[in-house]
């Protein structure tokens, strides 16, 4: 998730596709790895960011056994290959009892377990509770990032949110499919298989900042100071996460911190400038501690 100032743009219906009629690339070698089991998560996490713990320090794509059957009594009911990938997909979707019935919800992020018990989700929440239930089949099923031709955005007090767009791969032998809640991928659309530690600091990023989106007359300084925190541990997860870094920087530049607000905005520009939000935040930034003002910067709630 990004902040910036753009046109909104429309939402469209779940898409399944095959990975064939997209782009589909790499962002590393080859023997990248990019699944883990959950104690392998747990101890990698806990290399990158010693201290953290309880709820913060598990896996988000963890689904509870109860769960896991139903949804393999759904899909080994469907012929083998492609059909059991859009079966599970429809369990997802499918009214309760013979699915979990979520929904897409751009403003909630949470992992899978929480995402089931709300209903509802962003791409990285549901991607989380697909991702849990391909991987209690057996199936080579990842993260992916999805670089759309244009980006979404949502309107939001004045403010216009540009946000990631996750999908989920699968990757067998007979079947090669993207799951896309959105229904944005299309023809040329770059897709990026992605590890799961760099698919929970995007789900990090995206909790810190709706927690700043949905907040009602609360103390903003107090709000910001918190998903501050929140964007500072998506990059202590994944350091390579210019988006994070980009809302590290608002974070910083809200709370007063331009020193601050200026590295992590530096460090964005150089890992992620896709639409470039961190040039345009940065300069917004200078402006601000030159004691001028701008027509977008006069908007900021």
């Amino acid at each position: 998730m990004h902040w910036h100032w753009m046109h909104r743009a429309r939402l469209t219906a779940w898409l399944i596709v095959l990975i064939g009629l997209c782009g589909c690339a790499s962002n590393s070698s080859s023997d990248q790895r990019l699944s883990y089991r959950s104690e392998e998560f747990r101890a990698e996490l806990r290399e990158r960011v010693p201290t953290l713990s309880g709820e913060l320090g598990r896996p988000p794509f963890e689904v509870t056994r109860d769960i896991s059957i139903l949804a393999e009594r759904r899909v080994m009911s469907a012929p083998p290959g492609a059909s059991r990938v859009r079966a599970l997909v429809s369990f997802l979707s499918d009214p309760k009892p013979t699915g979990l019935g979520l929904k897409y919800d751009w403003a909630v992020s949470a992992n899978a377990k929480a995402t089931i018990k709300s209903g509802r989700g962003d791409c990285v929440a549901l991607a989380t509770v697909l991702v849990g239930l391909g991987r209690s089949l057996g199936w080579p099923i990842y993260f992916a990032e999805a670089r759309t031709l244009t980006p979404i955005t949502h309107e939001f007090r004045e403010v216009t949110v540009l946000s990631d767009h996750m999908v989920v791969i699968v990757l067998a032998k007979s079947v090669r499919m993207s799951i896309d809640f959105l229904g944005l991928v299309e023809e040329g659309v770059d897709i990026r298989p992605i590890d799961d530690l760099t698919a929970y600091a995007h789900l990090i990023n995206n909790v810190a900042g709706q927690r700043v989106l949905n907040e009602k007359g609360a103390d903003l300084m107090a709000v910001w100071s918190v998903a501050q925190k929140g964007f500072e541990l998506a990059t202590q997860i994944e350091p390579r996460l210019g988006r994070a870094w980009n809302n590290l920087g608002i974070a910083y530049t809200r709370l007063g911190q331009f020193d601050q607000a200026r590295l992590a905005y530096q460090r964005a520009v150089e890992l992620d400038t896709a639409f470039g939000s961190a040039e345009h935040n940065l300069m917004i930034m200078e402006t601000r501690v030159r004691g001028g003002t701008t027509m977008i910067e006069s908007k900021l709630p």
